[in-house]
């Protein structure tokens, strides 16, 4: 039965000065308290900066790292580990020696941008997820901010408009994501975050000069929102393991909180006496209800082991159904007049 009933608010996969970003830890702490996130997860590239872990003002830090074998060509199999303690090498390895260190030293892991599309204009190598056969991965990062705005950089003049407008572009996920996590969630639980993969590089056109993606912007767009069964405390320790539990488990779920605050959005299924929540076991007993409650208007879909069950345009959704499987949610909302990606729940596992 589902006791996770505390929402928080997280940025995820982001760089500092340690790496390639733009901003030192304190500095993308206090931008994130600005644009109202309640804890923030740096994972720098290939290194892990110890002693930053904590509370600034209202805003929780802490820090993983994006792991890739740099010696790769081409590049590929960027892995974001959380709750590590120091620095995974990856050199020469492979992504399953990798996947199975970060495991041995009682952290866990995402798969980073599992899809990428990078038009010849923006000067980048596309750095997509290869080796599917891996396994011990805590799930897929579904939706990744840097990487669908790359995307659409086929033209100087879109790069311009897009650069000074990214919401006229951002859209949702990859397709081929959403259809690769429907895939592995029919052999395994397979958890979903969001990433922002913010850099806040400045690029230089002629007399032009500007932050690509700043993290004012990307704090402030695709978020990952956690449900925990305690409230943060202001302990370090407790909050810590309450926002990795969160993430490991799969309690939470993806919104693009720039064209809508999904805070309260809810998905819940009900057997019997036994209620079950986003990333939870519900064993069938009978029939299973399923609710859907958002806080804004949106075009709410269930979806059943990949395929669209129930569909409606509202504030909410019920269904029910006697079959065993794996139900997640999507929502979308219009905004500049273009259906748009919002939110996208972790599963229900029904049981039998």
């Amino acid at each position: 039965m589902t006791n996770a009933c505390h929402e928080y608010k997280g940025g995820i996969h982001l760089h500092t000065t340690a790496s390639d970003g733009a901003a030192s830890h304190q500095e993308v702490a206090r931008l994130a308290a600005q644009a109202g996130l309640d804890f923030l997860i740096v994972t720098d590239h290939n290194v892990l900066t110890s002693g930053v872990d904590g509370w600034y003002d209202d805003v929780l830090l802490l820090v993983g790292e994006e792991i890739h074998d740099t010696t790769r060509l081409p590049e590929a199999n960027h892995y974001l580990a959380f709750d590590i303690q120091s620095h995974v090498p990856a050199e020469g390895a492979s992504p399953q020696q990798v996947i199975d260190e970060v495991n041995s030293r009682g952290g866990f892991g995402f798969i980073a941008h599992p899809f990428e599309h990078s038009p010849p204009l923006t000067g980048e190598p596309e750095l997509p997820w290869v080796d599917w056969e891996v396994i011990g991965y805590a799930g897929l990062e579904i939706w990744n901010y840097m990487s669908e705005f790359k995307s659409y950089l086929r033209s100087v003049a879109g790069a311009l408009f897009f650069i000074l407008c990214p919401r006229t572009a951002i859209a949702g996920p990859f397709p081929e994501t959403l259809a690769k996590w429907d895939e592995l969630l029919s052999r395994r639980k397979t958890a979903a975050i969001a990433g922002t993969d913010a850099h806040s590089a400045t690029y230089s056109i002629g007399p032009l000069r500007r932050a690509v993606l700043p993290y004012e912007d990307c704090l402030r767009a695709v978020r990952t929102h956690i449900l925990t069964p305690e409230p943060l405390t202001g302990a370090l320790d407790h909050d810590r393991r309450m926002v990795y539990q969160a993430l490991r488990e799969g309690k939470s779920f993806v919104a693009y909180d720039a064209i809508g605050d999904a805070t309260g959005f809810s998905f819940q299924a009900r057997s019997g006496e036994s209620v079950a929540g986003m990333g939870e076991d519900l064993r069938l007993s009978g029939e299973v209800t399923f609710k859907v409650s958002s806080p804004l208007q949106a075009e709410l879909r269930l979806s059943w082991n990949g395929q669209t069950v129930a569909q409606r345009k509202g504030t909410g959704l019920r269904h029910t159904s006697g079959e065993s499987g794996v139900y997640r949610v999507e929502a979308r909302r219009t905004h500049l007049w273009k259906s748009r990606g919002w939110v996208f729940t972790n599963p229900v596992y029904v049981v039998d």
